[in-house]
């Protein structure tokens, strides 16, 4: 499982978003609203984390840190 800080996911809206844009693609992602910043996780392979990253970003989800 990998666990991203993410800027720019305020609600649960947010969370909807990100995952109906990438659930198909990546399998079940997780995001946690109750910590600030927001974290999402999800189970990639290393491979893949890249990828990731790019389309939350195309969504307007920055990527501050994995953590």
């Amino acid at each position: 499982m990998k666990h991203f800080k993410v800027a720019n996911v305020h609600c649960q809206n947010c969370a909807n978003t990100i995952k109906s844009a990438l659930e198909d693609e990546f399998g079940t992602i997780e995001v946690d609203l109750s910590r600030e910043p927001k974290v999402v996780s999800v189970n990639l392979d290393d491979k893949d984390v890249s990828k990731f990253i790019s389309e939350l970003d195309d969504l307007g989800f920055e990527v501050i840190e994995q953590i």
